[in-house]
């Protein structure tokens, strides 16, 4: 996925999984694996809570 840039460094993983509760409404959670990518995952957080 580096498109030809071998000089890209890999930096986190945000991972979202997909949950329905009773209601049939999705729940969302959003996991981060290292404190640089945390606020690529709040954006995500924040868009997915206006779905």
């Amino acid at each position: 996925m580096n498109n030809g840039n071998s000089n890209l460094k890999k930096c986190g993983t945000v991972t979202v999984s997909v949950y329905k509760d009773s209601s049939n409404h999705p729940i969302f959670k959003i996991n981060s694996d290292t404190e640089e990518v945390l606020p690529v995952s709040y954006v995500i957080e924040d868009t997915l809570y206006l779905y």
